[in-house]
């Protein structure tokens, strides 16, 4: 296959990595108190995409595939390195093949190092990403030191992050791996409209040539993503704006009823004021004249006497 970059082409693959850590309970010591799995795996119901903006180019580099679907990792990635706290055995650890995790026990938290390095076709750098591992759920109370007060061991403290790495201008041979990687396989023959083959179909998405983890209970607790829960996601926050949009309508046609009283007020009160200041001037104008004139008299009075 050609080795020459896809101009103005971008393939995007969508991962998920993360830890669940199980509580081991009576089964701890003081150094093992919890069983936990880190993994970088193809998350569920992904949608596989590739974007090509070259008009010139042919429609094999340019397809988008919108269907449900899950992604062979081994077909893009070369190896995983993890790299553990120094204060384990084996702190370094490399998988060439999927699922590609490390199951271990321990007692304390860390920040683990994940390093991808994807297939030599690819000419791509590796791509390294961290993770703190977290054995006790956010709300933990403060006031007890023992576990079991708060923990059990069938519920796991869960986390993980889903993530797009985007290729720009890929090289044409990797291009084509990833697009080959998502399960299920395109089957033209197949489209007939068929119950039957659209159960098969709905078989073949969570059915990957290798288990997604090694450990069931894992498996039990990986998170899936999909549109469904973004449309979930999009309406329920839709309903939010609208109630504060409602309740904000609400509040400024009150303000706007309130403000018209005050305008009320503020006119019939500038109107009582003008008519106070206007009697309070002719009150003080008859009573200048009325002074005028008894002061005249007194002085008439007064030069009769004399």
């Amino acid at each position: 296959m050609s080795s020459h970059r896809l101009e103005n082409t971008t393939t995007c693959l969508p991962i998920a990595y993360g830890s669940v850590a199980f509580y081991l309970g009576k089964k701890s010591d003081e150094y093992h108190t919890h069983r936990w799995t880190l993994y970088v795996r193809s998350p569920n119901n992904t949608t596989a995409t590739t974007d090509d903006n070259n008009n010139n180019s042919d429609s094999s580099s340019s397809s988008t595939n919108t269907n449900k679907q899950q992604f062979d990792l081994s077909a893009a990635i070369s190896k995983v390195v993890f790299q553990l706290h120094p204060s384990f055995a084996r702190p370094t650890r490399e998988l060439t093949e999927p699922p590609y995790e490390v199951t271990e026990t321990g007692w304390g938290e860390f920040e683990a190092s994940i390093r991808i390095i994807w297939k030599e076709c690819s000419e791509e750098r590796s791509t390294i990403l961290t993770h703190g591992i977290r054995l006790y759920p956010n709300r933990a109370p403060a006031t007890s030191a023992d576990p079991s007060a708060y923990m059990n061991t069938t519920v796991p403290v869960v986390s993980e992050k889903y993530d797009e790495v985007v290729f720009t201008n890929p090289k044409a041979e990797f291009h084509q791996s990833i697009l080959n990687g998502y399960y299920p396989k395109d089957n033209k023959n197949n489209h007939n409209g068929n119950n039957n083959n659209k159960q098969q179909q709905q078989q073949q998405l969570s059915h990957l040539p290798y288990p997604l983890s090694n450990e069931p209970s894992v498996i039990a607790h990986f998170r899936t993503y999909g549109d469904e829960d973004d449309v979930k996601a999009m309406l329920v926050a839709k309903q939010f704006l609208e109630g504060k949009l409602a309740t904000v309508k609400e509040r400024l046609l009150r303000v706007d009823g309130e403000l018209e009283e005050v305008k009320r007020d503020l006119v019939l009160w500038k109107k009582m004021s003008a008519e106070m200041a206007a009697s309070s001037s002719s009150a003080s104008m008859g009573g200048m004249v009325g002074t005028a004139r008894g002061g005249v008299g007194g002085g008439g009075i007064a030069s009769g006497d004399a």
